[in-house]
């Protein structure tokens, strides 16, 4: 890469003497350059060395990251090698390099086939590590180290033909405790290569979601990709973009995790290439992407809003276009997309007119009810508007509406026109146009009563309607509650049965709605609420006292479960991990049948909300209703199944500090564990050698495991 060195002009006058300053040549410099030189001292040679593998042969290279049984890192890359010329006047000489002349390629520093030291200096001296070069036919083997003045020195192993395909090879050991350290940072820099390499043990990536994209830029949901807040990629390598050093708009925020691709010499880089150098090419840059980025996301939005059908469609399709920028952006926004020059509110405007929103399932209202209506809920719904209003339940009736979602408008005559204007002239239903026969306006028998109205999702909801007292059916009875202070919104308690207990308005709910689930009572079911100190004519019955004897056949005490309104919380998280591994082959027969009954509860538990039977339901809604039914003694699974981990723990010791070990990414924490529990398995199932080095080797072998 061309680093845009400037020339600068000499203006000195009246020179007596020139003076070249020149860098000293030892190990202070040379010390101060890779060990102060990157704060990230793992994530270094990972980035550097995996960019040079990139710049030689784009995605044909791999990388080896260290494991517990092979600490080492290495990569190979399968370009063109170097020469022996090369390996000793470009490799060994720091700040050497051949890649100046063009923006072919990310490198140019000449710094970073020197970043292993960077990691290997420390306070108590130096390791060292192997490069080896394939370069036309031949194989040149090296060893990078310090010499005993502390300078850095390149040493030749060997030298012969080969058969191997040429490029490049580096590779050094690692300290076991930097193992997962050395994987995070391998997630983090190569998720942003393109291509990637070929990663073993592999990298399980997690499919980023894309909410919207540009030439040069791509917008991802926050959580599905391994950064956060805008990056910037150049060749490979990516960076963080530190907003407050550049101009912008304010529309880019510091929580957007947007990505833009910047062409290889257009910004400026660190020596460490950890951040970007902020100077004018760089600001330059950046603005010229953010402010792309901005126009392009704006016009993408405002042709989306363009091809709708209605304002209030428009309206939806802005929001959900629009939710990740927050409300402040949001609203900036609307003011500069608009629908046929219509502005996309919020809500439903209320300018000259009342409205009412009626949901899906509707059956009936006590009264027009004026509220808020918001436009994106509004998108789909069936817009009616009235002028009368004198029996509207009867008009929606002959419009066949009820029970489909309605926005309901009211408004004078004389300003439906621009009520209209205003909504953006939707498609709508004059209620008006219905005329209800008299012979149906009113009944003698006909009187508004409190009722339940069983609803789909399982919901019971309390609606003042009218009922038809002739014509009979279910009913409960409302008695009032004594002590203690009434709760707000909390009504009375109900009775379900003629002569039951009475129970809280949740619990007759519950009982009802396991009715509907077994098959008893149908939604839609109006239900009527009776007072207690008064009766009712006709043929009303009491709800559960039809419900008594299906209850009862639906239980079945070999069918009690124990996980009654339990769910996967109830679980120790330490075991749902265990849970979800794959099966460990050489695993003792103990272990594996253990993991095999916990996949098993967890799957049970995961399925349903809660993991109950059918005499679970039925005996909890005997039990609301006052019928005691004798409960055998049930074994609680959840509890059952800790139990035996406890006492595996005891029996295998590692297995415990394997499974509860904590790591940053899910995925890797996920992966980590499963190769440490194979490993351990694996070890325990070797066969046992008798020797006087038993002892030790035992020891070796779970300090290994850990």
């Amino acid at each position: 890469m061309k680093l845009g060195m400037k020339q600068h002009a000499h203006t000195a006058t009246g020179v007596k003497k020139e003076i070249k300053v020149a860098f000293e040549t030892n190990a202070v410099a040379f010390y101060a350059t890779f060990s102060g030189l990157a704060s990230d001292k793992i994530g270094y040679p990972v980035r550097e060395l995996c960019t040079n593998a990139w710049d030689a042969a784009r995605g044909n290279f791999e990388v080896h990251l260290p494991t517990y049984l092979n600490p080492v890192f290495k990569v190979r890359d399968f370009g063109t090698g170097m020469s022996e010329f090369d390996m000793e006047n470009v490799y060994a000489k720091p700040y050497a390099s051949k890649k100046r002349e063009s923006n072919d390629q990310v490198g140019g520093w000449g710094i970073g086939s020197k970043s292993p030291y960077a990691y290997l200096i420390g306070d108590t001296g130096a390791g060292s590590y192997n490069v080896t070069s394939y370069f036309e036919g031949v194989m040149r083997c090296y060893v990078m180290s310090l010499a005993d003045d502390g300078m850095p020195k390149m040493e030749l192993l060997f030298e012969g033909p080969s058969d191997q395909p040429a490029g490049m090879e580096v590779s050094f050991a690692v300290n076991k405790s930097d193992i997962n350290t050395f994987r995070d940072r391998a997630h983090q820099i190569l998720w942003s290569f393109n291509p990637r390499p070929t990663i073993l043990p592999a990298i399980e990536w997690d499919e980023p979601v894309i909410e919207s994209q540009g030439d040069k830029w791509i917008k991802y949901k926050k959580g599905s990709v391994p950064f956060y807040g805008p990056r910037v990629r150049m060749g490979c390598v990516m960076y963080p973009i530190t907003l407050n050093k550049i101009e912008t708009s304010g529309f880019l925020d510091s929580s957007d995790t947007v990505l833009f691709d910047a062409p290889i010499g257009s910004l400026k880089v660190t020596l460490s290439r950890e951040d970007i150098a902020y100077d004018e090419t760089t600001i330059t840059t950046l603005k010229s992407l953010i402010s792309e980025y901005e126009n392009t996301f704006i016009e993408q939005v405002r042709l989306k809003v363009t091809e709708a059908n209605s304002l209030f469609e428009a309206c939806s399709i802005f929001e959900d276009e629009t939710n990740t920028l927050g409300s402040t952006r949001q609203a900036s926004l609307r003011r500069l997309v608009k629908w046929e020059g219509h502005n996309l509110s919020e809500y439903v405007s209320k300018e000259d007119c009342k409205v009412e929103c009626l949901s899906e399932g509707w059956t009936s209202f006590d009264k027009f009810e004026d509220g808020q209506a918001r436009t994106k809920w509004a998108a789909d719904a069936t817009v009616v508007i009235e002028h009368n209003p004198s029996y509207s339940f009867g008009r929606f009736q002959m419009a066949e509406l009820v029970g489909k979602k309605v926005l309901w408008v009211r408004c004078k005559r004389i300003v439906r026109d621009q009520v209209l204007y205003r909504l953006g002239n939707p498609e709508v239903i004059d209620l008006d146009s219905f005329k209800v026969p008299v012979s149906k306006r009113t009944s003698k028998t006909i009187r508004k009563r409190k009722t339940l109205m069983v609803l789909s999702g399982g919901r019971v909801q309390r609606i003042t309607q009218d009922v038809d007292l002739a014509e009979g059916g279910y009913m409960v009875e409302a008695t009032p509650t004594y002590g203690g202070r009434r709760r707000r919104g909390g009504g009375d308690s109900l009775r379900l049965t003629s002569d039951g207990v009475s129970m809280q308005f949740s619990d007759a709910e519950s009982v009802i709605m396991t009715a509907v689930e077994f098959g008893l009572i149908e939604v839609g079911q109006v239900i009527l609420v009776k007072d207690y100190d008064k009766e009712v004519s006709g043929d009303w019955n009491f709800i559960a006292d039809d419900l008594l004897d299906a209850l009862r056949d639906r239980v079945d005490v070999s069918e009690f479960t124990g996980l009654h309104h339990k769910t996967l919380g109830h679980l120790n998280h330490q075991l749902h991990d265990l849970a979800k591994m794959a099966v460990f082959v050489k695993a003792p027969d103990d272990v594996r049948q253990f993991q095999a009954d916990l996949s098993a509860l967890h799957v049970a538990l995961d399925n349903n909300s809660t993991a109950s039977t059918q005499t679970d339901k039925a005996f909890s809604a005997l039990r609301k209703l006052g019928v005691q039914i004798n409960k055998p003694d049930v074994v609680c699974p959840i509890g059952e199944i800790e139990k035996r981990y406890e006492a595996l723990c005891e029996r295998y010791l590692l297995l415990r500090s394997i499974n509860e070990e904590n790591g940053y990414y899910h995925s890797h924490r996920q992966a980590t564990k499963v190769l440490k529990l194979n490993h351990y398995f694996a070890l325990l199932a070797r066969p046992e050698v008798a020797n006087d080095n038993n002892d030790v080797e035992e020891e070796l072998v779970l300090n290994e495991a850990a």
